[in-house]
């Protein structure tokens, strides 16, 4: 619930207690008689976690609105292009039958809308459990009402079918399966047009091809709804017809599915098939606007003679014309002129190169022209992917495609230009900081894209090519020392060993310092002094010329913002603090696999992540400790719990650090309740994550945190996220920071 901030709602709702079930209590004694412990000491962190009242509850202000931050150049924001990276693969695109929506979803980034067709785009995944989404289909008698099947990079009970009633904004789980759908970018799902009840408001009957990818054969079937997609059941017999492309018949309700097997059709609502075309589908396509006619790419061996075949029978008789492609998929019809067709001519297939070709054709296939693409907005390089389609419903010539960036073509397909505002896809990776001296520096890695250095606080951004790879690079961690001066970990493979990497001149060249880095990917500085900074194990004195392995200590994670030049770090499973600018540590307390510090200077609380990663969810848990003026750990200790899934970061303003953020996160289940904040210093919480039901506008941003930092100078808390790009939410009003 959204309330505009007076003063005495902050006093009251300070003092509510947890019966009235507004915001949860997170800080206990775990026993009144705990024993202090000693300033070296090493002890465990263990305690009993708090309980979690309702998830959106407690204050909310009319500038709590998720904001993007796209990785976006000066010279773009000059001429008035607000940016978006995109980097996720796109999986399917498709317009509302009446061309005012486009729900386009990506394997692990979420869903995205589209409310202008195509220009720009909005996350739409409340609600959304599995990572991704695909195979979109809206209910033809009521368009408020679509379906999509979840996805994500493995197979996991979350990625079923979701319902939406509101045209994407929001969804609903509707069906579980152990599912995967990754790079899954088939029809799968389709409504019965001729099912129409009026007591669902919208079509009964609905079919969906499962996938055979890690299910098990037995599951990979048809599936059918008769009650408007509320309940599914497999349909017996139907293995040999799944795992592809599925339509309905407006008209006669008959259904064509087709996959490496041939086309089928089924006259009795999928109870049985009858082959019509023995030959391999590389694509299948079908438009409202021609009920009877069947359009699909197909071969007889994969890498042969391919060709379109065209049924105006609803599959009874084909005609074929030869496609001198390699191998032509993701073919998509025009509904407004079928004689307009766009398809992708796949030679990564075939011989495992890139880039694969855009071709269109405006007479029914007789002859093709290759599309040219304009990428000249790009932040990112302009790689090729697997492109897919999206025709608009009223305009014969504007189609969509996924070509590594969503892309806009306004003349039948010929060309196609950047249309990506909005998407702000990119995979960030390992840990950062804004300079703890000048919150207008700020650098984060990217796994995939090399990653971005800003000068003005995240406003705009300079995309870093650190190891000349044409296409991107594994980066991770990293801090920006000054205004020219960058260090990052360089991979040469995904997830594997990182090397330091330096800049000098903000980014014009990049220089290896041969200094493997074993330790924790983040990078840190000291308060007052922009000659010293970290990254993993090594520091250095003179601004970044020279580096020097710490002894005891991995990684600095953040600094004391008060200015007593406190550090505080990891070494191992131990948590570790330094008073000397890093030039020697001493433990505060041992913890299991510590992720992220973050430092209340007003309460003396240390707050640790601690935990592992598992794909099914993260056992990662938010733990305080009390600490003394010598910064050594006493008075009690607390384990705060944020329901299905723990605390990955942490993260304190500094200038009030009793304003507090956490993220939390997993990775094939998609946590809905991922970023929480406490005015308080952590005693209360309230998920500033968009919730259904919660009243709260604005786009759905903040998921899957891996990072979470406050800018010192405008108290904005950015959200780094893996796969989601980069989010940012307002400070909290001035009455905070009195």
């Amino acid at each position: 619930m959204k309330t505009t901030l007076k003063l005495i709602n902050r006093i009251i709702s300070a003092a509510l207690s947890a019966a009235l079930a507004v915001t949860f209590t997170a800080c206990k004694n775990i026993d009144d008689t705990t024993e202090e412990l000693s300033s070296t000491a090493t002890s465990d962190i263990s305690s009993a976690a708090s309980v979690m009242e309702e998830p959106f509850s407690g204050i909310y202000f009319d500038t709590d609105v998720w904001q993007a931050v796209p990785l976006v150049t000066q010279a773009m924001l000059d001429r008035g292009i607000a940016g978006g990276e995109g980097c996720q693969a796109v999986l399917y695109t498709v317009f509302s039958p009446n061309g005012k929506v486009v729900l386009m979803g990506t394997d692990v980034g979420g869903i995205y809308k589209s409310t202008d067709a195509g220009d720009s785009w909005y996350p739409s995944g409340i609600g959304l459990e599995s990572s991704g989404g695909t195979g979109f289909c809206f209910d033809p008698k009521n368009e408020n009402r679509v379906i999509c099947a979840g996805s994500n990079s493995g197979a996991h009970e979350f990625n079923g079918i979701y319902l939406s009633e509101d045209a994407g904004d929001s969804w609903s789980y509707v069906y579980h399966s152990n599912a995967k759908n990754f790079r899954n970018a088939k029809s799968q799902l389709a409504w019965d047009e001729t099912s129409y009840d009026e007591s669902i408001g919208g079509c009964a009957v609905a079919y969906w091809s499962r996938e055979r990818s890690s299910d098990s054969d037995d599951k990979a079937l048809i599936y059918r709804t008769t009650d408007g997609a509320k309940s599914w059941k497999p349909i017996e017999n139907s293995k040999d017809y799944a795992d592809g492309y599925i339509f309905v018949n407006a008209k006669s309700g008959a259904v064509a599915a087709g996959n490496n097997n041939g086309i089928f059709i089924s006259n009795d609502g999928g109870s049985t098939f009858k082959n019509v075309l023995d030959k391999r589908v590389l694509a299948l396509d079908y438009v409202r606007t021609t009920p009877n006619t069947l359009y699909a790419t197909v071969t007889d061996d994969g890498y042969g003679i391919n060709q379109l075949a065209v049924s105006i029978d609803f599959g009874k008789t084909w005609t074929f014309t030869d496609m001198s492609m390699s191998y032509p998929c993701y073919l998509r019809v025009s509904p407004v002129n079928t004689n307009r067709m766009v398809v992708m001519d796949d030679t990564i297939t075939k011989s495992g190169k890139y880039p694969g070709y855009v071709y269109s054709t405006e007479n029914g296939g007789e002859t093709w022209t290759k599309a040219e693409r304009n990428s000249a907005n790009s932040t990112v390089p302009a790689n090729s992917d697997n492109v897919k389609f999206a025709w608009s419903p009223t305009s014969e010539k504007t189609v969509l495609a996924s070509w590594c960036f969503m892309c806009k073509s306004t003349d039948g397909g010929k060309n196609f230009a950047w249309s990506n505002t909005g998407y702000n896809g990119i995979c960030t990776a390992g840990m950062t900081n804004f300079n703890v001296n000048n919150s207008d520096y700020i650098y984060y890695a990217s796994q995939d894209y090399n990653g971005a250095f800003s000068t003005d606080g995240g406003k705009a951004w300079k995309y870093m090519a650190w190891d000349g790879k044409g296409w991107g690079g594994w980066t991770y961690g990293g801090y920006a020392i000054n205004k020219s001066t960058v260090v990052t970990g360089v991979a040469q493979r995904m997830f594997g060993s990182v090397e330091m990497w330096i800049t000098y001149d903000g980014g014009k060249t990049y220089k290896s310092l041969g200094l493997p880095v074993a330790g924790k990917r983040v990078g840190c500085g000291v308060i007052s002094n922009d000659k010293i900074a970290f990254f993993g194990e090594y520091r250095t004195t003179d601004g970044g010329y020279s580096w020097k392995k710490m002894n005891g200590c991995d990684g600095v994670y953040t600094v004391d913002y008060s200015g007593s030049g406190a550090l505080f770090g990891v070494s191992g499973n131990t948590v570790v603090v330094s008073t000397d600018s890093g030039a020697t540590w001493k433990s505060i307390i041992s913890a299991v696999n510590p992720k992220d510090l973050a430092y209340n200077y007003k309460t003396r609380e240390l707050f640790v992540c601690t935990g592992f990663n598992g794909h099914s969810g993260l056992d990662y848990q938010l733990n305080s400790i009390k600490l003394d003026d010598q910064f050594g750990a006493v008075g009690y200790l607390n384990q705060i719990d944020f329901g299905q899934v723990g605390a990955a970061t942490v993260c304190v303003d500094p200038r009030n650090p009793d304003i507090m953020y956490v993220g939390c996160s997993s990775t094939y289940y998609f946590n809905l309740k991922s970023v929480w904040r406490s005015l308080d210093g952590g005693r209360n919480f309230t998920c500033m994550s968009r919730q259904k039901g919660d009243g709260r506008l604005g786009p759905d941003g903040g998921r899957k945190p891996t990072c979470m930092r406050v800018n010192g100078n405008t108290g904005e808390m950015f959200v780094f996220s893996g796969c989601r790009g980069v989010w940012k939410l307002p400070a909290p009003p001035k009455e905070y920071y009195n």
